[in-house]
């Protein structure tokens, strides 16, 4: 089964619709397609941009089921929340009340600076600077993944988008969070946005992978496609690399329940 689970449409800030989305996994023959947009919880239900408004969650799920009545393709339903330094308080009632497939946890704001944004908010800074950045992002980690409330996480190690890299002194907060994440059964995702952004390599790194492996921390495949046409991409190198960090099969998602299938269905050859 060729499967992908981290997707974003007009819905939240892809730049094309559900339909088309679904429509380009039926042509390169997928099986199962997991829809994930950005969803960020604050206590007055304020809109952020880019992201998908509380009030539209509904409506959401609702198209989700329709699309995946229309063709072979079986949608799942996901949702890719931001986690912050508030933690679980907000996020809570979502995660833990809405009828997902799969959820996934992710980290873009470091004491509220967005870290995957622009190149500008790290070119300014000492290396002691982006350590610092870097170590707030893994405490968030740790955080999100002692919090249970998540099935995925989302582009580890994010905060190398643009090639600014942190010192070998945060190995301890890395391996925490890893731990962290192998205590509580999540699965890590092996994204393959990062080959084509600056820093030229999936999240995580195939150091980070390799780690994970030994934690026996199970891995999943995603594009986090933005649009049509990045549906599946760079699958087959991505699958080279969990190859190459000691995998040998891939977690699937439906109804909160993971199972596994072998890395050789998927990706299409």
């Amino acid at each position: 089964m060729l499967a992908t689970f981290h997707n974003h449409s007009v819905w939240s800030d892809g730049a094309d619709t559900l339909e088309a989305l679904y429509e380009q996994a039926g042509r390169l023959g997928v099986s199962l397609l997991g829809m994930s947009e950005h969803f960020c919880a604050y206590p007055d239900g304020a809109a952020v941009a880019g992201y998908l408004p509380a009030d539209r969650i509904d409506a959401y799920l609702s198209t989700l089921r329709e699309v995946g009545q229309t063709g072979p393709v079986e949608v799942v339903a996901g949702l890719e929340f931001d986690w912050t330094e508030a933690g679980a308080e907000w996020v809570r009632p979502y995660a833990e009340g809405l009828p997902l497939d799969y959820r996934i946890g992710s980290v873009h704001y470091v004491a509220g600076e967005g870290i995957d944004i622009d190149a500008s908010f790290w070119m300014s800074k000492t290396q002691e600077e982006i350590d610092a950045v870097y170590a707030g992002y893994w405490r968030l980690i740790r955080g999100m993944a002692e919090s249970g409330l998540f099935d995925i996480v989302g582009h580890l190690d994010l905060p190398k988008k643009f090639g600014f890299v942190s010192g070998p002194s945060l190995r301890g907060l890395e391996d925490e969070a890893l731990d962290a994440i192998a205590a509580s059964g999540m699965t890590v995702e092996f994204n393959t946005a990062g080959f084509d952004k600056p820093c030229a390599e999936g999240y995580p790194s195939e150091d980070l992978l390799k780690r994970c492996r030994q934690r026996g921390i199970p891995v999943t495949l995603s594009s986090d496609a933005h649009r049509a046409a990045h549906v599946i991409r760079g699958f087959e190198r991505g699958a080279a690399v969990l190859a190459a960090a000691g995998y040998d099969r891939v977690a699937r998602f439906r109804g909160r329940e993971r199972w596994f299938e072998g890395l050789d269905d998927a990706v299409v050859r």
